[in-house]
């Protein structure tokens, strides 16, 4: 689909461009690139590089990003006369007591990666060659009515080359969800987990599904979506294709610059990721050898949440359609998990949950028995 940034850029012709006028200008002719001429600044940089040209009728405009910033919509106060419950109560004087650091923890607040060493050095084909840096976003962790309604939160940077394939890019992406099928467990908490002897997705990238059907048994997650598109409004007119991740190099895709793309896997788990940069390589750069592309460049540090009812380990299981939780999903650890939802072992009320890490199990046993014993309070 079309997007307010203009045309997608075509990198297998980009790079050809590039190597012909650099070849142009070494043979004394008069194609001198922009980058090389004496003023290389371009006038109208300032406009090609406005938010205006991200914007889209429709679409809430982007706020100015300052650091230390931090923009809260404004909560639900109770009225006066009404119950104030006693969560509200505890979370109020929690918050009151608690000093806002214009440096802490923030949705923009991420890790930088140490450039891998390498032996040697990296062995152009053709004398150029391609470098993308891919920013992906982690998937909303909160719905309504089938609305995301999260701000799409920064999760983690690779560098590829326009020579990787995209199913190289694909393994590297870290996700809660690989290797893994959640299934309900409420009835049994500690049931094993069924296999998955599947790895479905699809990157949707200018128009055009890749698929990856690598394993036997993938399916072709773009069927349905291209069913949909068949008969939804605003797509009329709209063609797409479908294409082989396994087969398709980065080199031979055509995108656009901070443009979002798509990308879903194991059934609904959506992320957003970004070609933020482009750059050519020549034989004077330095990098790393081909083995280690693509590598991490940077990695948001807090992507896991808290137990919503302690608030101090981390959260195990995902809990769904509860009436006596305060958030749907809700993120618990299993101490929480279990003393809260069970009885004896026998569950309490309707609700659905989600085991999600089965490694932490030992991890926060030991935990509890290296904590001091509890203390009674003065009376």
């Amino acid at each position: 689909m079309e997007t307010g940034t203009g045309k997608p850029l075509n990198l297998r012709k980009f790079l050809d461009d590039y190597k012909r006028q650099l070849l142009g200008h070494a043979n004394g002719r008069d194609e001198t690139p922009f980058f090389m001429q004496p003023n290389p600044m371009l006038v109208d940089v300032g406009d090609s590089c406005s938010l205006d040209q991200i914007f889209m009728p429709g679409d809430s405009y982007p706020i100015a990003f300052a650091p230390g910033d931090e923009v809260f919509r404004p909560a639900h106060q109770p009225t006066e006369g009404q119950e104030w419950p006693k969560t509200f109560i505890e979370l109020e004087r929690h918050k009151s007591k608690t000093r806002r650091i214009a440096c802490g923890r923030t949705p923009y607040t991420y890790k930088l990666h140490t450039l891998p060493k390498a032996s040697g050095a990296l062995e152009l084909q053709n004398d150029c060659e391609l470098e993308l840096t891919i920013r992906l976003y982690r998937p909303p962790r909160a719905a309504h009515r089938s609305f995301k309604v999260e701000v799409p939160v920064f999760a983690e940077e690779y560098v590829c080359l326009g020579s990787n394939f995209l199913t190289e890019l694909r393994d590297k992406i870290s996700c809660i969800c690989n290797g893994k099928r959640f299934v309900d467990v409420s009835d049994d908490p500690d049931a094993p987990l069924p296999s998955n002897d599947t790895n479905s997705g699809y990157f949707f990238i200018n128009n055009t599904f890749y698929n990856d059907m690598r394993l036997p048994g993938n399916s072709d997650y773009s069927a349905a979506v291209l069913k949909w598109a068949a008969t939804a409004v605003g797509v009329e007119g709209e063609s797409f294709k479908v294409e082989k991740m396994e087969e398709t190099r980065f080199i031979d895709l055509s995108v656009t610059l901070g443009s979002p793309l798509h990308y879903l896997h194991h059934g609904n788990c959506e992320h957003l990721f970004a070609v933020s940069q482009i750059e050519v390589l020549t034989p004077k750069s330095q990098r790393p050898e081909r083995s280690f592309y693509p590598y991490p460049l940077s990695v948001n540090i807090y992507n896991r949440r808290p137990c919503y009812m302690c608030g101090l380990r981390a959260y195990h299981f995902i809990v769904e359609n509860s009436r006596r939780q305060l958030h749907d999903p809700s993120y618990l650890c299993r101490s929480c998990f279990l003393s809260f939802n069970y009885v004896d072992g026998q569950k309490v009320g309707q609700f659905k949950a989600y085991r999600i890490y089965d490694h932490s199990e030992v991890q926060e046993a030991q935990e509890e028995q290296e904590e001091p014993g509890e203390q009674e309070e003065p009376g």
